[in-house]
């Protein structure tokens, strides 16, 4: 096994605290800040995807959930971070030789292990779809939906729906129908009271979501080439 640093994901922290590092005012001037961020990561040969940059940034992007409710988005939440940590598990294995997300795919493939369940292949395919969602979700908030509600529902039409039976629908439009009013979802985005009602804050959202949105969704490009060269992609309700 490598000596190379792990990255360890902190589980043990209030993720409050968390996404605070998301937002910080300073001088009157309203400034974002993702303490992991999909546009910093840098490709490697071949639009290689560095694992653990590509986990920090997973990892970082989870207490948006929170935000739309920790009670009922819990379930949508334990997924997301459960598929983070299979992945995390393979790459820690071997951290020199799993430095991308398409070694590790890669060798699953050669091992044929890549469609067991619970194989670090299966975990990214479902995490993929995850952050369509929350991508297409965060999309239609930056387009100026203000309706949450709306806005989750358009993109989970889009993204998780079809692979979804009528249990986890259900699940979903329970969630869903317990989103929280716009004003609501963005005081609670702000760290300070009221920093929300101030339209630096809209301003600096917006061209941050600008410059992320699009490198979440190169990387999904990259992956969603991968598991198609690969006939990786499936049809299976849960």
């Amino acid at each position: 096994m490598s000596s190379t640093t792990v990255f360890q994901f902190p589980f043990g922290c209030n993720v409050s605290d968390i996404f605070q590092s998301f937002y910080i005012f300073q001088q009157y001037t309203c400034k974002t800040i993702f303490s992991f961020r999909f546009n910093d990561i840098e490709f490697e040969e071949d639009s290689g995807i560095p694992t653990l940059p590509f986990l920090e940034s997973c990892y970082a992007i989870v207490p948006v959930l929170d935000k739309l409710g920790p009670t009922v988005f819990a379930p949508v939440k334990l997924d997301f971070v459960g598929n983070i940590k299979k992945i995390n598990q393979k790459y820690i294995t071997d951290t020199t030789k799993f430095t991308t997300l398409q070694k590790i795919v890669l060798h699953e493939l050669e091992t044929e292990v890549a469609t067991v369940r619970n194989s670090a292949t299966e975990a990214l395919l479902w995490l993929k779809r995850g952050l369509k969602f929350l991508r297409g979700f965060l999309e239609e908030v930056n387009n100026g939906e203000k309706d949450i509600q709306k806005a989750l529902n358009t993109s989970y039409g889009r993204t998780l729906r079809q692979y979804h039976g009528w249990v986890v629908r259900g699940v979903f439009a329970l969630a869903l129908r317990a989103a929280p009013f716009y004003e609501a979802f963005m005081a609670a985005l702000a760290i300070n009271e009221g920093d929300e009602m101030k339209e630096a804050f809209h301003e600096k959202m917006q061209s941050d979501l600008n410059q992320y949105l699009p490198a979440m969704g190169k990387q999904i490009e990259i992956l969603d080439a991968l598991y198609e060269e690969y006939n990786l992609e499936s049809d299976e309700v849960v």
